[in-house]
């Protein structure tokens, strides 16, 4: 059999074993009104939606849909180009770092939607190209996750993140464009 007939048959195997296939769930990242909004396509159930800071006219934060990759607790930091350019220094594993409590890396170039948003940003288009999140909201997020099983037990890692892969598939979904403010 040709791999990609393999593919299909492995695709299609919950539904042969009489399962249902898992929509998943959809994070919404709107750009042109700076908000986040998620929801369970599988179930029809909503789930919190929270203001953002969303990516610089100079470092626009990509839109399209993108699979997303995990969620990391207490992430570490290192910079990329241009935030070394600015002196930005690798910093270890935190919930006190600039991405704050923890990242879903869902882009390129480590593009994410993290925690460590500062309140007075809210609302603007003014970080290198991530989203970020109050951490309170950012960890809501998580926490319904979870409560929508789609989340699997957090697994320490020898730098001291700590990571939760996902049991069902997530999918980020980033429309617009970023208004000055």
């Amino acid at each position: 059999m040709r791999p990609r007939r393999w593919l299909g048959l492995l695709l299609a195997l919950p539904l042969l074993m009489g399962g249902t296939f898992d929509r998943g769930l959809v994070i919404e990242l709107e750009l042109d009104s700076f908000a986040l909004r998620v929801r369970d396509v599988q179930r029809s159930v909503q789930g919190p939606e929270f203001p953002i800071v969303t990516g610089s006219p100079a470092h626009p934060t990509p839109t399209g849909r993108f699979r997303a990759h995990s969620v990391v607790h207490n992430p570490s930091w290192e910079p990329g180009y241009t935030a070394r350019r600015l002196g930005g220094e690798p910093i270890p594993a935190s919930m006190d770092g600039p991405l704050g409590v923890g990242k879903i890396g869902f882009a390129a170039d480590g593009i994410a939607l993290h925690g460590g948003a500062h309140p007075l940003l809210l609302g603007k288009p003014a970080s290198l190209g991530c989203v970020r999140a109050l951490d309170v909201d950012f960890a809501r997020l998580v926490e319904w996750l979870e409560g929508q099983d789609a989340l699997l037990p957090s697994r320490p890692q020898s730098d001291g993140e700590r990571h939760q892969a996902f049991r069902r598939p997530i999918q980020v979904v980033v429309r617009g464009e970023a208004r000055r403010p």
